[in-house]
């Protein structure tokens, strides 16, 4: 597997690399049997609070698919 990090891709650049058509906003669980792709912005104003913990395996997602209007969730 080819490890992308620190660039910045189009849409297209990452579909490509992935061999796929579409990747969905979020999780992209098993695009290939070995590994799920998670689209997330680590930019400091992005509107979740997403980050990869020291040990670069570990993160923390907050579930951008579950809807703002919707009752019983933490934003």
């Amino acid at each position: 597997m080819n490890e992308i990090r620190n660039d910045i891709l189009s849409y297209h650049e990452m579909c490509d690399a992935e061999n796929v058509q579409a990747l969905q906003r979020g999780i992209n669980f098993r695009l290939n049997p070995s590994y799920s792709v998670i689209l997330m912005s680590r930019r400091s104003n992005a509107p979740y609070q997403d980050k990869v913990h020291d040990d670069g395996i570990t993160i923390e997602y907050e579930g951008h698919d579950v809807s703002r209007r919707s009752y019983g969730h933490n934003l």
